[in-house]
């Protein structure tokens, strides 16, 4: 006997799948299912096994019977089969091709192959990039891009980004929370929820297994303000680091607790965006990607003067203030903190600290109206968003003058410096 047999309809178990065979003097053998119509088994001499559909299907304007090749078990399981028959199914009830869906499970297992989480990641980074609008801060991206290259995702590296479930991102999160990490965790759902949501848009994947998950750390709210006597004990700690590198961050944290400014705003600091007595930060490098000017007040300038005579004696040529190569800005702030804190026995203590302080004391002991301190720092609250915040971004340049310059000196008075008069102010190079 050759060709195919038909053999008696069964329900098709993996049980069964496994067992059943052509019988002997057959090229083949078909098995059709008991419980889904249409749906069967081809099985060869040979022992391959493919899974085989009968459906009507409109065809030149006539319905007719078409068969359907759905794939090859095992590397189509039973439980997919029988999916691609439902679907291949109802496409033919709607006069569509049934065939597709064949076609359309290779096109969706490239896609899977090429888009793994990794591979999505980084286009994701790459993008947010190359944004001119509404772009992430440097620092936020590095964040991003540290959380989601951490050693908990290294399962997920060559994984298809399809098929990570939530039950994964879960189980990320509570190794974080299990770590003492529960504001990283946080920030990772944020992240990821975020890359997630990238992915959706460009139905690189069909759901977003972040959705619906909460926040698994409890948030705390940053209100450390530094004492006066805690602000002379960092300033006369910023005096002792002695190598070059450490006096590059003792002059970047001074910068920084005199202006009040982000501290990648102060570490990409350049001498282009300063004339005279004015930094004016382009909306490239601001948080809410609007222009800002700033006012440099006479020992902010002090500390860059510093810094030009050094690169000129160095032969240093960059638009970088704050450089040891020329190529880039410095970094390491943990590791200075790290020195820092070594020599100021205090309360832990944050950068952002710095800024949070300008603000209370500017309010609290200058008495600096609000609308004042919230121009001084960029801030956009309620009252300067929208249309009046674009009008309103040039205005209270004198008050915020005069808001810096009381405080260079409430500092300067604080830890025991001489005032500041000859000052050189810098015309843009």
């Amino acid at each position: 006997m050759t060709g195919t047999a038909t053999m008696p309809k069964l329900r098709l178990t993996d049980a069964a799948v496994k067992r059943v065979k052509a019988p002997d003097g057959a090229d083949r053998a078909e098995f059709w299912d008991t419980t889904q119509p249409g749906f069967g088994l081809r099985v060869s001499a040979s022992g391959a096994r493919s899974w085989i559909l009968i459906v009507r299907a409109l065809k030149a304007g006539a319905w007719m019977q078409q068969r359907v090749t759905l794939g090859r078990y095992p590397a189509v399981s039973l439980a997919e089969a029988r999916a691609l028959a439902t679907e291949a199914r109802t496409m033919a009830e709607r006069g569509q091709d049934p065939a597709r869906v064949v076609q359309d499970r290779r096109e969706g297992q490239a896609s899977a192959s090429r888009n793994t989480f990794a591979a999505v990641r980084d286009e994701f980074l790459e993008k947010y990039r190359g944004r001119q609008q509404r772009r992430p801060a440097p620092r936020t991206l590095s964040e991003i891009e540290r959380a989601l290259s951490s050693d908990l995702f290294a399962a997920w590296t060559d994984r298809p980004l399809i098929e990570v479930a939530k039950r994964d991102v879960l189980d990320v999160l509570d190794a974080l929370v299990e770590r003492g990490a529960e504001v990283m965790a946080n920030r990772t759902l944020t992240y990821l929820g975020t890359l997630c949501k990238w992915a959706l848009d460009r139905e690189i994947i069909k759901t977003d297994p972040t959705d619906g998950i909460k926040k698994p750390g409890a948030e705390r709210t940053r209100e450390r303000v530094l004492s006066p006597g805690e602000l002379c004990v960092i300033w006369r700690a910023l005096a002792e680091t002695q190598a070059h590198r450490e006096c590059l961050f003792a002059g970047m944290v001074k910068v920084l607790a005199l202006t009040g400014q982000r501290r990648d705003e102060v570490t990409g600091l350049r001498w282009s965006e300063i004339d005279g007595c004015t930094w004016t930060l382009p909306s490239s490098r601001t948080k809410n990607h609007r222009e800002h000017v700033v006012h440099l007040s006479a020992p902010v300038l002090e500390i860059l003067e510093a810094r030009k005579s050094e690169q000129d004696s160095m032969g240093i040529k960059s638009d970088f203030v704050f450089t040891t190569s020329g190529a880039k800005p410095v970094y390491g702030w943990s590791w200075y903190k790290a020195k820092l804190d070594a020599c100021a026995n205090l309360a832990p203590w944050t950068w952002h600290d710095l800024r949070r302080t300008l603000a209370t004391r500017l309010a609290e002991d200058l008495r600096i109206p609000p609308h004042v301190i919230e121009a001084t720092l960029n801030h956009v609250s309620g009252a300067r968003a929208g249309v009046a915040g674009t009008y309103n971004r040039a205005l209270y340049l004198d008050e915020r003058k005069t808001a810096l310059d009381a405080w260079a000196g409430y500092v300067l008075r604080l830890v025991g410096e001489a005032e500041l008069s000859n000052v050189v102010e810098f015309a843009r190079r």
